[in-house]
């Protein structure tokens, strides 16, 4: 399966529109999102790492692939958030700091 399976289309740009119209903080950081901010940087052309993106938070894509469409399970994050956030795994509730 490709990687952006999915996540391209009406479907998705609608789920999109919801997530940023909440308007709401970064789910990773906690910090403001300038939701103003185009996705390409003028100067270099290449993707800001400030800029808005969706992230599936709490539970990621690639252990919950079911709930890749829900509202609840997606957030707004910085993209270098979402970036850096993809080679991490949040611990879930009910997860032991250690073993007793």
């Amino acid at each position: 399966m490709p990687k952006h399976s999915g996540r391209s289309g009406r479907p998705w740009k609608r789920l999109k529109s919801e997530v940023y119209a909440r308007r709401s903080p970064c789910c990773r950081c906690g910090q403001a999102i300038d939701y103003s901010l185009p996705y390409l940087s003028a100067t270099t052309g290449t993707p800001d790492p400030e800029s808005k993106s969706v992230d599936h938070f709490p539970y990621p894509l690639s252990t919950h692939p079911h709930l890749a469409e829900d509202p609840a399970n997606l957030a707004a994050a910085h993209l270098r958030c979402n970036q850096s956030a993809q080679t991490r795994h949040e611990p879930q509730l009910g997860t032991r700091s250690r073993d007793w």
